[in-house]
């Protein structure tokens, strides 16, 4: 029921390379919504560094080619499946109703096949979430894949609303969407936060965010200022999305039964690992994906209600918002980690 939309527009690639060489703009054959199915049209696309990679062939390989990308949206609800019969149900505060304006569910979108890079699309109703009353379509573009990736690593370091207060909570690059998320949900259940960035312009802002905030670009800069913010007593836990050059200063400064979860590998996986200072300090090193929670139903339940919960509390910071048909160049900018937040896609009207 609702409007029977045929065609649609997305950004597709045949092979992988940079944005701006393998991404055109293609018209789509819509079907119309299947039963447990919904079309969406996209008022809001959220830009992830995962796009950047996997146009590059540096995330999860394409299953086939071509392949769409993005999997983070607002848009409203156009046409109306039946209800499915498969055991992945709707969120029940989701509101399936034409008209509605909802957020697409990073981890349970197609991206190859549909994907978010697009104007219109053809969901799983499962796939689709509410969107906070005084949320902007561009804050709620920029919500959900960051509550799912940070308050699943903060559940996975141990930093929940009930175990957080008291506890000194590490984000590495940190102004990044991811870790202005992590930033102020730990800091609304009561940790002591302390977050770096490479950048030095960046500082100001994320020391009103955290409550230490220092520049840290290699492994020794980094133990140092965590040395000073904690007093020589080191973090309880860390969500680092660098990898291998901050390791080695993560495992020394790491306080004793510390975990350390890490949810990317901007400069690589290969590090030297003291075996031994994992060892005597019964340290917890942990990976981190949105697919843990997807896994684990009570879990996903939990930190979709954070979300809802601290809404306030963790509104996106957004960089800018870009045209949809400049996408190609906005993942190069989005590569070079410039901005502080967000960078949303927006739809021409």
């Amino acid at each position: 029921m609702g409007e029977q939309t045929s065609k649609a527009h997305a950004w597709q690639f045949d092979g992988y390379g940079r944005p701006d060489d393998v991404l055109s703009w293609r018209e789509q054959t819509l079907p119309a919504p299947g039963p447990g199915e919904a079309v969406v049209r996209l008022r809001a696309i959220g830009m992830n560094r995962s796009e950047f990679n996997y146009v590059q062939g540096r995330y999860q390989p394409a299953r086939e080619f071509p392949s769409c990308l993005g999997q983070e949206a607002v848009g409203e609800i156009v046409a109306l499946g039946p209800p499915g019969e498969d055991m992945t149900a709707p969120w029940s505060q989701t509101p399936l109703e034409l008209g509605a304006r909802v957020a697409l569910l990073p981890g349970r979108i197609d991206l190859c096949s549909t994907g978010a890079y697009r104007d219109i699309g053809c969901y799983p109703q499962a796939a689709l979430l509410p969107v906070p009353d005084n949320y902007n379509d561009a804050e709620g573009a920029a919500l959900w894949m960051g509550v799912l990736t940070m308050g699943g690593a903060l559940e996975l370091a141990g930093i929940t609303p009930e175990t957080a207060p008291g506890k000194r909570l590490l984000v590495t690059a940190a102004s990044s969407s991811m870790g202005v998320v992590a930033l102020k949900l730990a800091r609304a259940w009561g940790a002591t936060t302390l977050a770096t960035s490479r950048s030095e312009a960046k500082i100001s802002t994320l020391s009103g965010l955290a409550d230490h905030a220092f520049v840290a670009g290699d492994s020794d800069s980094l133990a140092a200022g965590i040395a000073t913010a904690t007093q020589g007593e080191g973090f309880d836990a860390a969500l680092d999305p660098v990898g291998a050059a901050f390791y080695p200063a993560l495992v020394a400064s790491a306080a004793i039964g510390a975990s350390i979860v890490s949810y990317e590998l901007i400069t690589g996986q290969d590090t030297p690992l003291p075996i031994a200072k994992v060892m005597i300090k019964d340290l917890a090193l942990r990976g981190y994906t949105i697919y843990r929670p997807l896994r684990h139903p009570s879990l996903l339940q939990r930190i979709l209600g954070w979300g809802l919960e601290y809404a306030n509390d963790i509104r996106p910071i957004i960089a800018g918002t870009r045209s949809l048909n400049d996408a190609p160049e906005s993942l190069e900018e989005l590569g070079r980690a410039e901005h502080l937040g967000k960078l949303v896609l927006v739809p021409d009207a």
